[in-house]
């Protein structure tokens, strides 16, 4: 593939682009391109409705952002838009050397660009589509060279184009040299003084001259080329130097035909090699262009949204209210062209539960702008760039996308805002399907409201049948109770703050809007017995409705504040998990230390008690000692040496195991010792040939031979039932496949089991998390650099997963 592949045909009409700004994302796009032709075509990128498409432009967009991280400074070159030249050589026209130059500055950044890729030593891997492009441009080494010889700096056609030219301007130099010697001692001579103006020469109609008084025209013969203004000054060519001027003429007529010759042939060249050199500028663009995605991508923190898979096999009784083939799920997505330091992210999903998503709420709210972000960031992915949300985003391609937002009143066609939403809806309606994107905004509205109601609610069951993706904003109660009656609709809206009487702008899914327009009117200070009697006269219906939105609100903020205090619960869980294995490992090592303390000190007593036994040795001629007395000293030798053997055996030997029969007796109650830990413990349950014990403020599995039997414990502790994808009640795998879960959710269960897998000594792990986006093994890896149980960790082998798996050493006790 040498170019960027075309849109596939897609039901997305320009209106819709423009309604949803996407110009100005192409437009902030083509900045970002360092060639022109990139950054024109840029502003023609058409969103594709094909998902191999999609997901090959995506591709394309993360090689692009990883070459940046390799090469920060990467740029195609000085590559030029050599279209109307190669058109101009094609005809067989002659390319001037201006024109020349641009295709040798092109030629060369496509050579240079080429060998960049084939310099990188795992291309094939990392940029495989990049360096397809690469590889498409075509070695155009000889016309190059032949360029560089002939064309100079300066656009000028150097001496070395052609031996003749060479020849000729040698030529053009000798005789333009004898031209002037004869000049110079012309008018130098004081033959001819008086009757010259000035001793100098000049040229006219490109001949060399020399000014001559009016009056003193008949001393010198030659040919007059020109007067002065004032005619008192002659410009006269003489005849001595009129065959020199002849000479010098023709020499330049004979290098200006051989330069036209020389253009003519490198004209020919570039217009035999033009359909090569085309595609050449197009693999430049596509480099360019996906460089100039990545570097858009930066610009707006954007990320690569995952595309979602269409299930296969699924049956009705599964899709019936989601939908059955696409999937939208935005995480703290931003609309890009607002400012990042304001803007509020929102976070949705539609099509799992839900395929239609009424938004409700307050005008200014930002129902518009969430509307907007979906739509915009659809068509965003399906053109291949990335996306201002989370990395656990997910996009489905449509290949049919409407939109009716904003007034389309028509003054020309004396048509209501009304009536142009209902033409445009009624257009809509002719070709939407299970496959298209419907984004509505402020449907029913712009008439009575009894009747906008019922049309709304009509509306969105005609699309609900025909399985649409549906998004509309609306401020009809009958809209939001229609939601909650009908299967495969739903509720959100925008929060209003009433103390402050500003839009928080957040979005919040399952929850309606309610109105609050008395709320407002109260607190802008509006006569309580005008809100009171305001309140009278609504519908009765409309009160109990509000009062059931304010108690689904106050639950779900009661459910959002246990879901807070319950994180913070983890997190505080999983440092203390983190202290405990820390203090763990520091006993041990302090139980470790002591013991070769002692055994060092034992060592230390006995040398000392050897070099007495030596002293006592070398005094014996000397003094007479008592035999008993040296026979006390060497048994306190041997003593010593039957202790620290004794110590070195009882450190070097593995702990004994429990005989069957001890392993019998040991049942819940018990307390024990772990002989691996060297530590008591209470045994809370045995199952097969595994107890659990606690240790403290810890709980762990230990087979039963490794368990001394103390006695009966003072109270027995039941066990509270552990929820952990790596719960010890069962053999901890020697792997953790975390493939399919979000960045936020794999923090406790990667650090569960490894405090697991170290518990129960196991030397290392691998953790599976796939290549995907990154974002899972960064996390991973992250979490595994902070763990104190984590000697280190590092890649799996190429037959164990690669890039998508991460093995972790873990310290033994």
């Amino acid at each position: 593939m040498t170019s960027t592949p075309e849109a596939s045909k897609t039901l997305i009409p320009s209106s819709v682009l423009e309604k949803l700004e996407f110009g100005e994302i192409l437009r902030r796009l083509s900045t970002q391109c360092r060639f022109s032709v990139a950054a024109r075509r840029a502003q023609e990128i058409v969103p594709s409705g094909d998902r191999k498409i999609v997901r090959y432009l995506l591709d394309v967009t993360a090689e692009a952002v990883d070459l940046l991280i390799l090469q920060p400074d990467f740029s195609v070159g000085g590559a030029r838009d050599i279209s109307e030249q190669l058109v101009k050589a094609e005809k067989g026209g002659r390319l001037q050397p201006h024109d020349l130059m641009l295709v040798m500055d092109t030629l060369r950044a496509g050579r240079e660009l080429r060998r960049l890729f084939l310099r990188i030593p795992d291309a094939s891997t990392r940029f495989p589509n990049l360096l397809e492009y690469a590889e498409a441009i075509e070695n155009f080494a000889p016309l190059e060279s032949e360029l560089e010889r002939s064309i100079g700096p300066r656009s000028d056609v150097l001496d070395g184009a052609s031996v003749e030219l060479g020849k000729l301007r040698r030529a053009v130099r000798v005789a333009h040299s004898r031209l002037m010697d004869r000049l110079n001692s012309f008018v130098s001579g004081g033959r001819f003084g008086s009757a010259l103006q000035e001793n100098i020469i000049t040229i006219r109609d490109g001949r060399y001259v020399v000014p001559v008084r009016s009056e003193s025209r008949g001393l010198i013969k030659g040919i007059v080329h020109d007067t002065s203004s004032s005619g008192q000054t002659l410009f006269v060519e003489p005849f001595d130097v009129v065959e020199l001027n002849n000479r010098w003429k023709e020499q330049q007529f004979a290098e200006q035909r051989e330069i036209e010759r020389i253009l003519d042939q490198l004209s020919q060249k570039i217009g035999a090699d033009a359909d090569p050199i085309r595609r050449m500028v197009d693999s430049i663009v596509a480099i360019d262009l996906a460089v100039a995605k990545a570097r858009l991508a930066t610009a707006m923190h954007a990320t690569r949204p995952s595309l979602h898979n269409p299930p296969s096999g699924v049956g009705r009784d599964v899709r019936e209210c989601g939908h059955p083939t696409h999937l939208i799920r935005l995480v703290q997505a931003r609309h890009p062209l607002l400012d990042p330091k304001t803007v509020v992210p929102i976070s949705l999903e539609m099509g799992s539960a839900f395929r239609i998503l009424l938004i409700t709420g307050p005008n200014t709210g930002g129902k518009t702008v969430a509307l907007k972000t979906v739509g915009l960031l659809t068509l965003m992915g399906q053109a291949g760039l990335f996306i201002p949300a989370d990395d656990t985003s997910v996009l489905s391609v449509f290949p049919a996308v409407f939109v009716d937002i904003g007034d389309e009143q028509s003054i020309e066609q004396s048509l209501s805002t009304f009536s142009s939403h209902i033409r445009n809806i009624i257009r809509m309606l002719q070709t939407v399907g299970s496959d298209s994107l419907v984004l509505l905004d402020e449907v029913g509205a712009g008439t009575d409201p009894q009747e906008g109601s019922a049309l709304a609610r009509a509306l969105m069951s005609s699309l609900l049948r025909r399985k649409a993706m549906v998004l509309a904003t609306t401020h009809y109660s009958e809209v939001k109770a229609y939601a909650y009656a009908t299967s495969g609709v739903e509720n959100a809206s925008v929060e209003f703050d009433i103390a402050s009487l500003a839009p928080t702008y957040r979005l919040m899914v399952g929850v309606p809007g309610r109105s609050n327009a008395l709320a407002i009117a109260r607190r802008l200070g509006m006569p309580e017995d005008i809100v009171m009697e305001a309140t009278t006269l609504l519908d009765p219906g409309d009160g109990r409705t509000e009062q059931l939105i304010d108690d689904i609100r106050q639950r779900r903020d009661d459910i959002t504040a246990q879901l807070e205090a319950t994180r913070q619960a983890q997190e505080e869980a999983r440092i203390l998990r983190r202290r405990a294995a820390q203090s763990i490992r520091e006993a041990e090592g302090i139980r470790d230390t002591a013991r070769a303390d002692a055994i060092a000190e034992v060592e230390r007593e006995l040398a000392s008690a050897r070099d007495a036994v030596r002293e006592l040795e070398r005094s014996r001629s000397m003094v007479a000692l008592a035999k008993p007395e040296i026979e006390r000293h060497a048994e306190r030798i041997k003593t010593a040496e039957r202790q620290v053997k004794a110590s070195q055996r009882q450190r070097a030997r593995p702990k004994p195991a429990i005989d069957s029969t001890q392993r019998r007796i040991i049942r819940a109650g018990d307390s024990v010792r772990l002989l691996a830990l060297d530590q008591q413990g209470e045994v809370l349950g045995v199952e097969g040939d595994e107890a659990e014990v606690q240790l403290g403020s810890l709980k762990l599995r230990q087979p039963l031979d490794q368990l001394e039997r103390l006695g009966r414990a003072h109270t027995v502790t039941v066990a509270a039932p552990r929820i952990s994808p790596t719960s010890t009640s069962e053999a901890v795998p020697i792997e953790l496949d975390i493939r399919g879960h979000r960045v936020e959710e794999i923090g406790p269960i990667v650090e569960r089991y490894i405090q697991d897998a170290y518990l129960i000594g196991l030397p290392w792990v691998r953790i599976i998390h796939g290549k995907g986006t990154g974002a899972l093994r960064q996390a991973v890896r992250e979490i595994l650099r902070d763990d104190p149980v984590v000697t280190r960790h590092e890649q799996a082998g190429d037959k164990e997963g690669g890039d998508g798996a991460t093995v972790a050493h873990l310290s033994q006790r």
